[in-house]
């Protein structure tokens, strides 16, 4: 029978998967959303679809951190009702009114709101309850929370088009050129009908967690925070003090360096090997491929979290990550390298899974959720980055220099976590989590 903190994790895991839906599938919707609308609106253009999927992960990032100050004055269990609620109704307003650009557009913004906050909030509970094992606990959290881009390929291929009707060529305007979209009626009518099944979707998954995360810790778990508060250095109880030491910045500057690697993997991956791998359908079947073994990876660190030091972590994860993008150039020379090597760099992105133990050891136990969500905005640092490289100056770099400056935020933070991240041995008699 499952304790209450290992429940607590599942849900913590399960919301997790519910949370980053949309953040992680709305590219596979873009095509049919953009079909539904220019089936009513012809002055519609896909570049202005574009927009919508960085928006959300710009938004979860960016303003995840304010779920540290929301909990000072609102409780937990009202912050993950209204931020849950909230995503699901977001599904409903595109079920009812998801043929206008201005609706899309601020509900896709809401949702990542929404997201970014309860991500914040399921890490911290898991980083509770998982104690000396957060870090494992974490691993699985991050596992489900990966796997969230599956619901694309599920709703797209068995319920908005099980028929595999293809999108015709649209004439936009001489500038714009041609474009592709649906024009079935059959497919088109399921486009509002998958946002309801997906508030639903949600709803059940965030269910439990409100009836099990909310909660005090149990008696035995207060005696480990006692020796967590004890044996941790703390920097400072501002999180303004903690977040500006040289700690707070190497952790910051990691975080960068994951969200380039992740978008290396993920969204360069096709494009940069098409220059050199002339065979769409098999970059199609390896692009599945490597979320897999991205979101298995996030198991992977978690382990090696508890059982490793989170500082040599660090130190080779950041050396790996550098070295794995600078090889996407040659390895392109043959595809079945090219495709092993992003899988290997698609689990780097995997120590997001070391980031809530790490505040918590290195940065102290107080105003945890506040600080690991102004960490947490490194990934918007780094997505920003990373456009700038692949889209605004990427006709002025040769292909090798733009994957060695993209790894440039990885490499940078090496030797900073050498010199500034200190671990102090905890000296604890709990009971370890997964014996529990």
């Amino acid at each position: 029978m499952l304790s209450r903190s290992k429940l607590v994790i599942l849900c913590c895991a399960l919301g997790g998967h519910a949370v980053n839906i949309i953040p992680f599938s709305y590219g596979t919707f873009l095509p049919y959303v953009f079909s539904y609308l220019y089936s009513s609106n012809t002055n519609v253009r896909m570049s202005m679809m574009h927009v919508h999927a960085p928006l959300c992960l710009t938004v979860a990032t960016g303003t995840a951190w304010t779920f540290g100050i929301f909990q000072k004055y609102v409780s937990q269990l009202a912050l993950h009702l209204i931020n849950g609620i909230g995503m699901s109704a977001w599904m409903l307003v595109l079920f009812f009114f998801g043929d206008n650009y201005v609706v899309i557009t601020i509900a896709i913004a809401c949702t990542g709101f929404h997201a970014g906050q309860l991500h914040v909030y399921f890490s911290q509970r898991v980083t509770e309850e998982g104690r000396h094992y957060a870090s494992t606990a974490n691993g699985l959290y991050g596992f489900l929370f990966g796997l969230a881009g599956v619901w694309g390929n599920i709703m797209s291929s068995t319920f908005i088009n099980p028929w595999d009707i293809e999108p015709v060529p649209i004439f936009l305007n001489i500038s714009a050129g041609n474009s592709y979209a649906f024009a079935d009626s059959r497919v088109l009518s399921r486009v509002p009908q998958n946002w309801l099944i997906l508030a639903i979707v949600m709803f059940i998954l965030l269910l439990p967690g409100y009836f099990v995360i909310a909660g005090k810790p149990s008696d035995d778990e207060e005696e480990c925070d006692l020796l967590d508060k004890k044996s941790i250095n703390q920097q400072g109880s501002r999180p303004e003090q903690s977040i500006y030491s040289m700690t707070g910045l190497t952790l910051f500057l990691t975080t960068i360096g994951i969200g380039v690697s992740s978008m290396c993997a993920f969204d360069l991956f096709k494009d940069y090997g098409l220059k050199e791998i002339h065979d769409d359908y098999f970059l199609n079947v390896a692009g599945v491929l490597i979320p897999i073994v991205g979101a298995i990876g996030r198991i992977l660190w978690g382990t090696l979290g508890d059982h490793v030091s989170l500082k040599v972590l660090f130190v080779g994860g950041n050396t790996l990550s550098f070295i794995l993008q600078g090889l996407m150039y040659p390895s392109r020379l043959n595809k079945f390298a090219y495709v092993t090597n992003t899988c290997v760099l698609s689990i780097m992105p995997g120590m997001m899974t070391l980031l809530p133990p790490s505040v918590k050891k290195f940065m102290g136990t107080q105003n945890i959720a506040l600080k690991y969500g102004i960490i947490l905005t490194g990934e918007v640092i780094g997505c920003v980055y990373y456009l700038t490289l692949s889209s605004l100056i990427r006709v002025y770099l040769n292909d090798l220099v733009l994957v060695l400056l993209m790894g440039l935020p990885a490499a940078l933070a090496i030797i900073p976590t050498i010199l500034f991240i200190k671990e102090t041995p905890l000296e604890v008699t709990c009971e370890p989590f997964m014996r529990r």
